[in-house]
């Protein structure tokens, strides 16, 4: 890993006037497919130069790289995003410490970075996924030093980056492929190819695009083949030698994969703080009548204010673990195996946190929330997508109980799964800042049960009877270390209490059984303490709805009676004079008000 900075997140916001432009307004879903594409990557391209990140922010993952997954305008368009985090952390980062050393790699560097060009990130197959050490691609050394890129079998198709001719811009990638020398293995090495030049694919390539993920703005998500495309010898990434260590190469070369996972993770802040903010602001604004025949808000309901408090504690509280992480992800002293366990455990708790929120907040806008221009729910869907990129979290979680071959720390496996590592001790997260908290006394009971369970099954996790038992306790032990990560790190950042208990409150809610088997409490009591919480915070709720930062980055006609009237002057209308009599005899017309009585 390159050497890093420690240095804080700063507070600036580039993206305050570009969220306000049209280019970021409500996207008509009636403009044609390609229209639509092409305004994602204007917004990629927009976003990313408003940021004008630089090699050394990328290399060194320097603050304003982090900012810029954590800027409330990221959740806006999420084919966007995962245009700019593709081409400034997977491709940007694996290039760019290169060209530190190869003076010719620095003309595509800067092009990269200027977002003139379209980068990509070339990995999973479709036939392998997470498996991606044992992927088929290969890049065969030619005796003139080239090589030759191929994609030998339909499994070894490469799939979902936008490899299509879109954008306007040539696109590039990284390719990850099979290094072979002398028909010898020697291990997936990094190469750039180039795809397409904006409106045809180059020769060799070719790209079967995929249809448009379910709720989102379009990306030409596509799976891409390789015919024997002849690649010159400056293409490699990296040597021709075989490593000793073929597991660890494929470590190395993908660590940007381990930030990538970290990166996204942290998008589920600004996610919340924007989807909170138009289930708040509608809650406020929606009424019914009240008992007393008088309109009343929503939000007086403590079924509306619930999901909404909740959220909001998750905001504060997971942006100081966010925070937290990422000082602790760059410490350069760290083991690496904690450095993917700390990855592994936020992701779990992010997405979590991410899914039960979002699904909440857009129920308890009714059918509003169904709509894609409510934003709630596109989000939504938006980070179901982030829970698989860069390592699907259930697989993080037991991956290595799932392939015992894995246990050979000298062969090329896929990443461990973080559970089993940390069952069989061989390292550990950082240990509770207060050992006596509920969720610190919770983690300790799910990881001695978990223990006493493997323990007694005594044949290993080979079994059935561990695939059946043990499996489904990996990912609840992750999300307790989780909570209570997320917990120290609240307390440290001092997040003002009332928030702390209203997180200590809903992750009581996420194990009720177990607080209530070894804790010592009972349902009432969970229950009052998440009243306690829920009234000490609901008299700041407007403010803390404010004090987001979401305001100039939403769109959502429902925030406002300003954006719901601007929203219908933008449907299309239909009148029209025609007739039909649905009763045989009778007639339907305009109704003569002329004589109707005065109320």
């Amino acid at each position: 890993m390159a050497h890093i900075f420690i240095e804080p997140i700063p507070e600036v916001v580039p993206t305050l006037e570009l969220a306000q432009t049209p280019l970021y307004k409500i996207l008509d879903k009636n403009l044609d497919l390609e229209t639509r594409t092409q305004v994602v990557y204007d917004r990629a391209r927009a976003l990313s130069r408003a940021y004008a990140l630089t090699a050394e922010d990328v290399i060194y993952l320097r603050p304003k790289f982090w900012a810029l997954h954590m800027d409330l305008i990221a959740p806006k368009d999420a084919g966007a995003f995962t245009l700019v985090t593709i081409q400034y952390n997977l491709v940007a980062g694996t290039v760019g410490p290169h060209a530190l050393r190869r003076p010719e790699l620095r003309p595509l560097l800067q092009q990269i970075l200027d977002f003139d060009v379209s980068a990509q990130f070339l990995m999973s197959e479709v036939g392998h996924g997470l498996d991606a050490p044992h992927m088929e691609t290969t890049a065969t050394l030619l005796p003139d030093g080239s090589f030759d890129l191929h994609t030998p079998s339909p499994r070894a198709a490469k799939h979902m980056p936008p490899t299509g001719p879109f954008g306007n811009m040539p696109r590039v990638a990284v390719v990850m492929a099979r290094l072979m020398v002398n028909g010898e293995d020697h291990g997936i090495r990094p190469f750039i190819a180039a795809l397409n030049d904006g409106k045809e694919m180059c020769k060799g390539i070719s790209a079967k695009l995929m249809p448009s993920r379910a709720g989102l703005n379009p990306v030409d998500h596509a799976l891409t083949y390789f015919d024997h495309v002849h690649l010159p010898k400056e293409a490699l990434l990296g040597s021709l030698d075989k490593p000793r260590d073929l597991r660890q190469n494929f470590l190395d070369i993908a660590w940007r994969v381990s930030v990538g996972s970290l990166a996204l993770s942290v998008l589920a802040v600004p996610a919340l703080r924007n989807a909170v903010y138009i289930a708040g602001k509608y809650s406020i604004r929606r009424t019914v009548t009240g008992p007393d025949g008088k309109p009343l808000p929503i939000i007086a309901f403590r079924t509306q204010q619930l999901p909404i408090l909740h959220t909001l504690a998750q905001t504060y509280v997971l942006e100081a673990y966010s925070k937290d992480t990422i000082q602790r992800f760059l410490s350069p002293d760290l083991d690496p195996r904690v450095r993917h366990g700390i990855t592994a455990v936020l992701k779990t708790v992010m997405v979590e946190h991410c899914q039960s929120d979002l699904f909440s907040l857009a129920e308890r806008c009714g059918a509003q929330g169904l709509f894609e221009h409510n934003e709630i729910i596109q989000i939504q869907l938006a980070s179901r997508g982030i829970a698989i990129a860069e390592g699907d979290v259930l697989a993080l979680c037991i991956r290595k109980c799932l392939d015992p071959a894995d246990d050979d720390l000298d062969t090329e496996s896929s990443l461990p799964g973080l559970a089993s590592e940390l069952l069989i001790g061989r390292y550990d997260m950082p240990e509770p800042a207060d050992p006596s908290s509920l969720l610190a006394r919770h983690e300790l009971g799910l990881f001695e049960e978990t223990r006493t369970l493997v323990m007694n099954l005594g044949s290993g996790h080979r079994t059935e009877a561990f695939n059946r038992l043990v499996l489904p306790l990996c990912q609840p032990l992750i999300e307790a270390i989780g909570h209570r990560m997320a917990y120290d790190a609240a307390v440290k950042a001092k997040v003002p209490q009332d928030l702390v208990d209203m997180y200590v409150a809903n992750a009581l809610k996420h194990d009720p059984t177990w607080y209530i088997e070894h804790a010592g409490l009972t349902r009432r009591e969970i229950a009052q303490m998440e009243d306690r919480a829920a009234s000490a915070m609901l008299p700041k709720l407007e403010v803390m709805l404010e004090a987001t930062g979401s305001a100039p980055y939403v769109h959502a006609p429902i925030v406002s009676d300003e954006n719901w009237k601007a929203f219908l002057d933008t449907l299309p209308h239909f009148g029209g004079n025609a007739v039909v009599n649905v009763i045989p005899g009778t007639e339907q017309g305009v109704a003569d008000t002329s004589a109707a009585p005065k109320l």
